[in-house]
């Protein structure tokens, strides 16, 4: 049947997101039989089995070398005390160390022989023990590698799925395969790992075993060496010393063996959990992958592990594959061509369509169009003349404004050469004062220079004075010995009085010179003071007078412009009534031609 191209996507749509959907579980579906449920049955009766004889309480005495004393030390340990599971991203394998078991003297013990070949039938068990236990580490080693190798496989058949393309099944069948799909995996992935866990459980319940029966042994060999070593030999007792240091070895291996065990297990869990993890990922791989995918990575599968019987349900679900793909690419293309001939009509039904439309629109247009520029010419008309009117208006308020600035600065520079005046003045006057100051400061260096002549001629009448009294002295040095006294006493006075004088004068004269130097820097910096005032008041005035005339050669430019447009605003309503009534002309003969109504009537 013919459909609408919009009805066919729907369908490819719906079919497409019909094919992703998640498929459901069938929970009531009957599984096939796998080796894996009887190995788990197996292996879970036999741990049963032996954990009930050799969980028992046990007792056993350690003795010395000297075999005087003994300790009751030994209880049996949980087998799954020390086991943990580490988290990291990859384990190497195990490299357990081959314990080879110490060279054993040359025994001829005629008390007990049975012990001896019994001990070594318990190292040959525990040489076995290991040879099993690193068969098991390789088997897990291998199944890592065959995990890392279904992810890759995974990865890369996913690359050329989206490369290819995938193909078109049916929702049963899609849900079928991936039910049988997560099963197989997990059957695959789990069922080694319940082998191995039961394997392990059963090397230790058997070292468990033989822990016992070799303190078994023990006990007995014990009991033997208390009956016998009263009446034993020198000899004896160095081979039953030789015994102790092997049983004590054979002990120190037994240790070693639980160690290499407990790590095993550690790695055997870490391993499952890696396992587990990649199980969740490929789970979730497999939920985003389509149909061809998953049928790509079931016949992949298939190859390695599944039966005769497998690949036969694999050769029909390709064959039903190939069936429906053929299906739907007869009815995609049957499809295609009724699609096909639609299109061709509809689009050129469409051509013409739009050829009658365009031609409309364009007439329509070129009416819109010269409507347009009337109103356009309109709104710049009264737009010009509203701007006139308001530049008109905004000069003649500027015009106010610059007359009122120029009054302001007038008046301002008034008050600045009054300023300077007063200014000009009161520096005259400073300079008047200092001035006076320095004439005064004169007078006073002149007076202190007289003193100082004064003192110096009294200091040469009283050396004179002195000169005559020490002649006088030699000539009457017994009578006037208290008039020389008095003479030295009013010498020295008259020296401190000089050079206090003499220092205060210095000091006036410094400060008169200071204060000169200070008076002449002040009258310099007030007078450049006072040429910049008056430079900058020029240069503003200037600027003023230049601003003023600009505003009103503006003002007269615009007054011209006003009488200009009013003189030619009746020519523009001239033609302006003259091109609408072209318009309307036109307008009129295109509605005849159309055979039209006009929208506006």
């Amino acid at each position: 049947l013919p459909t609408s191209p919009p009805d066919l996507q729907a369908m490819i749509r719906a079919k497409k997101y019909k094919s992703r959907k998640v498929p459901k579980v069938d929970l009531f579906r009957k599984r096939g039989s796998d080796y894996s449920d009887f190995a788990y049955r197996e292996a879970v009766t036999k741990l049963k089995y032996l954990l009930a004889e050799s969980y028992t309480p046990v007792t056993v005495h350690k003795f010395s070398s000297t075999g005087s004393t003994y300790k009751p030390t030994y209880t049996l340990a949980n087998p799954y005390e020390n086991s943990s599971i580490n988290e990291s991203s990859y384990i190497p394998p195990l490299k357990m160390t081959t314990l080879t078991p110490p060279k054993r003297p040359d025994i001829t013990f005629d008390v007990a022989p049975e012990y001896s070949t019994y001990l070594r039938k318990q190292e040959d068990y525990i040489q076995q023990l290991e040879k099993e236990g690193r068969t098991c580490r390789e088997e897990l080693a291998r199944l890592l590698s065959k995990v890392r190798q279904v992810i890759d496989e995974n990865d890369r058949l996913k690359n050329e799925s989206k490369l290819n393309g995938s193909g078109i099944e049916t929702e049963e069948e899609s849900e079928i395969e991936e039910k049988e799909k997560r099963v197989r995996c997990k059957h695959t992935c789990s069922a080694p790992n319940i082998v191995y866990e039961s394997r392990i459980s059963e090397l230790e319940a058997q070292l468990t075993q033989a822990r016992l029966e070799l303190r078994k042994s023990q006990d007995e060999a014990f009991l033997a060496k208390t009956k016998s070593y009263e009446s034993s030999t020198p000899d004896t007792n160095k081979q039953i010393e030789a015994l102790q240091r092997e049983r004590d070895e054979l002990n120190a291996t037994i240790s070693n063996l639980q160690m290499l065990v407990n790590q095993l297990r550690d790695k055997e869990a870490s391993a499952t959990l890696k396992v587990k993890r990649s199980l969740d990922v490929v789970d979730q791989a497999h939920f985003d992958k389509n149909q061809m995918e998953m049928e790509i990575r079931r016949l992949k599968s298939d190859l390695e592990r599944m039966n005769d019987k497998q690949r036969e349900m694999m050769q029909e679900s390709a064959r039903r594959v190939s069936e429906a793909e053929r299906r739907y690419t007869l009815q995609i293309e049957r499809l295609n061509g009724d699609l096909a001939a639609q299109w061709d009509t509809a689009n050129r039904l469409n051509l013409e369509l739009d050829r009658a439309r365009r031609t409309e629109s364009e007439l329509r247009r070129e009416i819109s169009q010269r409507n347009a520029v009337i109103d356009e010419l309109k709104k710049e008309l009264s737009m010009k003349t509203s701007n006139l009117q308001t530049e008109a208006l905004t000069a003649g308020a500027e015009k106010e404004s610059l007359e009122s600035e120029l009054s302001a600065q007038k008046l301002a520079v008034e008050r600045a050469e009054r300023a300077g005046r007063q200014e000009s003045a009161r520096l005259q006057a400073e300079v008047t004062s200092l001035r006076q100051r320095l004439d005064r400061a004169d007078s006073d260096l002149l007076h202190s220079r007289k003193e100082n002549l004064r003192l110096t001629e009294n200091i040469s009448t009283l050396e004179k004075e002195m000169e005559l009294a020490k002649l006088s002295k030699d000539s009457s040095t017994s009578k006037e010995p208290k008039r020389s006294d008095e003479l030295t006493n009013m010498i020295k006075e008259m020296d401190s009085k000089h050079a206090q004088s003499v220092a205060e004068l210095e000091g006036m004269i410094q400060s008169q010179t200071q204060l000169m130097e200070k008076l002449k820097s002040e009258c310099q910096n007030l007078t450049l003071r006072l040429e910049d005032a008056n430079a900058k008041h020029k240069l503003e005035r200037i600027k003023l007078v230049a601003q003023n005339e600009a505003l009103l050669q503006r003002l007269k430019q615009l007054w011209y412009g006003t009488k200009s447009l009013l003189g030619s605003k009746g020519q523009q309503k001239v033609n302006r009534n003259r091109q609408r009534l072209r318009i309307d002309e036109d307008y009129d003969g295109f509605l005849m031609r159309t055979g039209e109504e006009d929208p506006m009537d």
